[in-house]
């Protein structure tokens, strides 16, 4: 064999090369997606919502024997109706399908116009599809005296902010 036999048949890729060169690839290729998939795994995945707890203003801004809606925030100002002095918070997300209900002055509820439920003022279904009452938030005032309004903690309808 001359040397320039020897040269033509290292340049050749033979069928051993190559399922030798797919086979390293194959087991690199792998250890490098688990070592990558290791070091993603040591970053949290955090999901950053809106605080549960919020500000909606001063007492002031609402005035006595009022239900005022808090589009920004989905809820009900409710003070000083029903014999109650204080301010109360009330969700306005309807428990049966998420509409907002309206609140009726004539007739003292929430009307949703969805599909036809009715709450009375301490927001308990009187007609209707709603499974449950409309929750009613804990308040508190704050230093500066604004309100302070805690949407994750539920708290009973005669709940509420002396003012």
């Amino acid at each position: 064999m001359s040397e320039k036999d020897v040269k033509e048949n290292k340049s050749e890729i033979t069928r051993r090369k190559f399922f030798l060169f797919f086979g390293w690839f194959g087991l690199i290729s792998s250890l490098a997606g688990s070592a990558l998939g290791s070091v993603r795994f040591m970053f949290p995945n955090v999901l950053y919502e809106p605080s549960t707890k919020f500000k909606i203003g001063k007492p002031a801004d609402y005035p006595p024997n009022t239900v005022t809606f808090v589009q920004d925030k989905n809820l009900f100002v409710v003070r000083g109706k029903d014999g109650v002095q204080g301010i109360r918070i009330i969700s306005s997300v309807c428990t049966h399908m998420g509409c907002t209900p309206k609140w009726v002055e004539a007739k003292n509820q929430w009307e949703c116009p969805c599909h036809g439920s009715v709450f009375n003022l301490k927001g308990n279904v009187i007609a209707g599809p709603a499974p449950k009452p409309l929750p009613w938030y804990k308040a508190s005032i704050a230093s500066d005296g604004k309100i302070i309004v805690d949407s994750k903690e539920y708290v009973k309808s005669d709940y509420q902010i002396k003012v």
